[in-house]
């Protein structure tokens, strides 16, 4: 046991260190999974895993992030920090009353932050059409920060004018436009002269509640520092969290084609396919050659490892050839992955529990 802790410990060490020095932060993913299966439950290595794996998947796979969230919110249920990730899990999955309540929660235990005032009433006004619930949320954010954010400034005059205040709605938006001119602010300024008619809602972006990646953390100067460093916007960023890695669109039609010649059911076709999207953190600056016999290798690689993962009874060449690559590809490509991802038989985040 003693043995087993020391592991969790010097594995999180090593965790750290690549964190302060990676350029892209997913590549600790595969680490974290290993360390969060090695950690004890409740442990502090295994929150920490938990709680980084929650951030790094939160845009890729928001319903894992989610599923992380709540392991560590078992051991820290006043943590804002997981609240506010868990609130965006929701968001990005349309679950928006339930992004609400965990606003509530993050709000409950860091008050002063004005990033998750903002982003609980922009989910009221924008998601749920309830303006004047929202506004006294926006309000609050706007009072810290309006002054800063053209982000705050926006939503803040969007929700005056669906709640009926357009006069008010348009002063907010006069003195932000004095500091920065947008092609945003000019429609919204628009939609508020022609009255803020409903038919013809301004677009704002889609609620976008924050968090802060745990690479990009560094000490606080101060505790009131650090709270709202934690919550700093990450509003644009979420606008465009779902674009998709150019070849993973590719990938996805190769990876469906192959996969319809295979006796693979429905839960393990979409495994494949999430599968796919953490691939792509390693296989989208692949060494060797790219292009289509590229791909095609990549997703018979995938097919395998779902095969692997789940028991299935289907050898490297059966499902090679349902991609129509060589065994030598596949196995290579499989091998790539596995160490990439650090799969074994059973993985919970690929399995699907099937009993055979």
């Amino acid at each position: 046991m003693e043995s087993r802790r020391n592991q969790a410990q010097e594995l999180r060490r090593q965790i750290e260190w690549t964190l302060g020095r990676a350029a892209d932060p997913s590549d600790v993913l595969p680490m974290l999974h290993r360390l969060s299966r090695l950690a004890d439950d409740g442990s502090d290595e295994n929150v920490f895993a938990n709680l980084h794996l929650a951030e790094l998947l939160v845009e890729r796979d928001p319903w894992r992030a989610a599923l992380h969230a709540r392991r560590v919110l078992v051991h820290r249920p006043v943590d804002d920090r997981v609240w506010a990730i868990l609130a965006l899990c929701q968001t990005l999955l349309g679950n928006y009353r339930f992004a609400v309540f965990a606003y509530h929660r993050a709000i409950g235990s860091a008050s002063d932050n004005p990033w998750y005032a903002h982003n609980l009433g922009h989910l009221l006004d924008v998601a749920l059409g309830r303006a004047k619930d929202a506004l006294p949320w926006l309000q609050r954010a706007y009072g810290v920060l309006g002054e800063t954010s053209g982000e705050i400034a926006a939503s803040y005059a969007h929700a005056l004018a669906r709640a009926g205040k357009l006069s008010e709605a348009r002063n907010v938006l006069t003195r932000a436009m004095k500091k920065t001119a947008s092609r945003e602010y000019s429609a919204l300024l628009r939609w508020l002269e022609q009255g803020a008619p409903p038919d013809r809602d301004h677009p704002l972006p889609r609620p976008a509640p924050v968090h802060t990646l745990a690479s990009q953390e560094r000490p606080a100067d101060a505790e009131g520092g650090q709270s709202l460093r934690r919550g700093r916007s990450r509003h644009q960023e979420a606008i465009h969290a779902t674009r998709r890695h150019p070849l993973l669109a590719e990938l996805d039609a190769v990876l469906a084609r192959g996969l319809a010649s295979l006796p693979l059911d429905t839960k393990q076709r979409a495994r494949a396919k999430s599968m796919a999207r953490d691939a792509m953190t390693h296989f989208s600056r692949p060494p060797g050659a790219r292009g289509g016999a590229a791909v095609q290798a990549v997703a018979a690689a995938v097919a395998y490892a779902i095969v692997y993962v789940d028991h299935v009874p289907l050898t490297q060449s059966e499902v090679a050839a349902c991609f129509r690559v060589s065994v030598a590809s596949l196995r290579g490509r499989f091998g790539e992955l596995r160490t990439h991802l650090d799969l074994t038989p059973g993985d919970a985040r690929y399995a699907t529990l099937r009993r055979r």
